[in-house]
């Protein structure tokens, strides 16, 4: 339980030094595995820049794992949280 305040603090404190932060609040997802990172801006209309996965210590490589997604400045965090863009589930004892 430590663990998981630990890394909440720490992605709070730090994560705002990745290009993808505008300020929202965090939800936990559970573990993802990157696979695209920044995810592409023209698969999502609309957007008017890409989404990055990014955790304490800056922007994530493929390969590497995110528990946490950033809500938009005003969402909900305990309404619908989307789809997440530049990650998949982690696999049983991945």
């Amino acid at each position: 339980m430590k663990r998981i305040i630990f890394s909440i603090a720490l992605v709070l404190l730090v994560a705002a030094c990745s290009r993808g932060h505008d300020g929202g609040e965090y939800v936990w997802i559970g573990c993802h595995v990157v696979h695209t990172n920044p995810a592409d801006c023209k698969d999502y209309p609309g957007s008017d820049r890409c989404v990055y996965a990014f955790g304490p210590e800056g922007d994530k490589k493929v390969g590497e794992k995110i528990y946490f997604k950033q809500l938009r400045k005003g969402q909900d965090r305990y309404g619908p949280i989307g789809k997440i863009a530049t990650a998949r589930p982690c696999k049983e004892g991945e």
